[in-house]
């Protein structure tokens, strides 16, 4: 049976009959024959006398745009229970072209919230899903942030609510706009109780890890990032992935104290040199044993980038670039007992003027113990030790000659550990027998 094109008489007739069983029966089969086969103009008129109308009551709009929404959201994880459900998702498999699919839905919200909104929520929920599918991050969002969750007419859980503010921070964060996300961000941060659902939990979590990423906050970043990963709950993939994120992050953020308690903890994940690439195994090693970064390390890790963590930083270079920058002035002191600034501008690829800014800015912020000469532009590194020979470690004394680098050596934490506790032992024992043998003990 072919349907008129213009369904308006049609559809006023039916709202005409005054039992109400009788006109649900009837929008129902107008429905069922709209949908055999699938006409995207005649479906759209039929989802927006509804959507749009003042006068339909709402047991049979409720009932009726129950069914029409059941048919558009086929095959989109969205659907209720219930037998009657289940016929019209079945009838609806027939509209199996996304953009009729898409345009049908977006036609029938319009900009209209509708009095309908538990069916209209639906809809923007399977909108959203359609246009993930398409890779439209920010258009996926724009449809979740317009379901109305606050002074809504439906009871909205807490539960749901959270779901939708972490979902659209994440697509916002996908979209790389993290302002905006930040703000849902705050909004779901006052959802989160000790008896939200482990999911949530874990998805609130890693929205947080991004967030500080994306901010440049890559300190608090790694921390979150390598809680998430060391969480059974987490696939494991995923958990290999915030693995990764972490270390990366870890990397990137400010040197000093911080960073090298963040890198030791990483360090001693076993994980970090077995399962991940090895390029970032070792970039963390020369971090945490404050060995120098080489050009060739530096453009090998940064090749694995996100763009927003190549972000170009005040005094010039990108976060990459400052942290290599930042880090090789540490490990100069492991090197040197000072370095003139020309000889040091020469191992950060910058001029001695720049080089110079580098150091005082560390040493204002506590990040490197040293001082600077200035008349003779020279960095002086403080907590110099002499080693068992009576040798100065660092003797190149600014001559711009490195020691010898110890290779990294892909040695398990566990080995290490044990191997300090063999040499402790030693020298507690060889103090005691000292003891013993000078007669202080009685």
């Amino acid at each position: 049976m072919d349907v008129d094109t213009d369904l308006g008489p049609k559809l006023a007739s039916i709202a005409d009959i005054s039992n109400q069983r009788d006109r649900i029966d009837s929008y129902l089969s107008l429905l069922e024959t709209l949908l055999s086969p699938p006409n995207v103009s005649d479906l759209t008129t039929f989802g927006l006398h509804f959507t749009t109308s003042t006068s339909v009551p709402l047991v049979v709009g409720r009932r009726v745009l129950g069914a029409f929404v059941a048919a558009l959201t086929a095959g989109l994880g969205l659907q209720a229970e219930g037998d009657d459900e289940a016929k019209w998702v079945s009838l609806g498999a027939v509209v199996g072209d996304r953009e009729d699919r898409k345009a049908i839905i977006e036609g029938v919200l319009g900009d209209n919230a509708g009095w309908c909104e538990e069916q209209t929520t639906r809809l923007r929920r399977a909108q959203s899903t359609i246009l993930q599918n398409e890779e439209d991050w920010a258009g996926a969002a724009e449809a979740l942030i317009r379901i109305p969750l606050e002074g809504s007419s439906r009871l909205v859980s807490d539960d749901e609510k959270l779901g939708i503010y972490l979902q659209i921070v994440r697509l916002l964060l996908e979209d790389e706009r993290s302002e905006r996300a930040q703000h849902f961000f705050n909004r779901a941060s006052l959802l989160i109780t000790p008896e939200t659902p482990k999911e949530s939990q874990l998805t609130f979590r890693l929205s947080q890890a991004r967030l500080f990423d994306y901010g440049a906050r890559f300190t608090e970043a790694a921390r979150v990032y390598h809680d998430v990963s060391l969480d059974p709950a987490v696939d494991e993939d995923d958990r290999l992935m915030m693995l990764q994120q972490a270390v990366t992050t870890s990397i990137l953020a400010p040197a000093g104290p911080q960073r090298l308690r963040l890198l030791a903890q990483l360090n001693r994940d076993d994980r970090v040199y077995a399962v991940i690439p090895p390029h970032l195994g070792t970039m963390l090693r020369k971090m945490l044993l404050e060995y120098i970064v080489r050009p060739a390390e530096v453009a090998e890790f940064e090749a694995g980038l996100m763009p927003h963590q190549k972000a170009q930083v005040e005094g010039g270079g990108t976060v990459l670039e400052r942290a290599v920058r930042e880090h090789n002035v540490g490990a100069c002191a492991k090197v040197y007992d000072n370095i003139s600034f020309d000889a040091l501008g020469d191992l950060l690829v910058l001029d001695a003027a720049a080089a110079e800014g580098v150091a005082r800015k560390m040493i204002e912020q506590g990040r490197l113990r040293a001082w600077i000469d200035q008349p003779l532009s020279l960095l002086y590194f403080e907590s110099r030790h002499e080693d068992k020979d009576g040798q100065v470690a660092g003797t190149a004394g600014g001559l711009g000659v490195e020691r010898e680098e110890t290779p990294v050596q892909p040695v398990a934490w566990t080995e290490r550990w044990d191997a300090r506790i063999r040499h402790t032992s030693m020298q507690v024992e060889s103090l005691a027998a000292t003891i013993q043998a000078r007669g202080l003990v009685q």
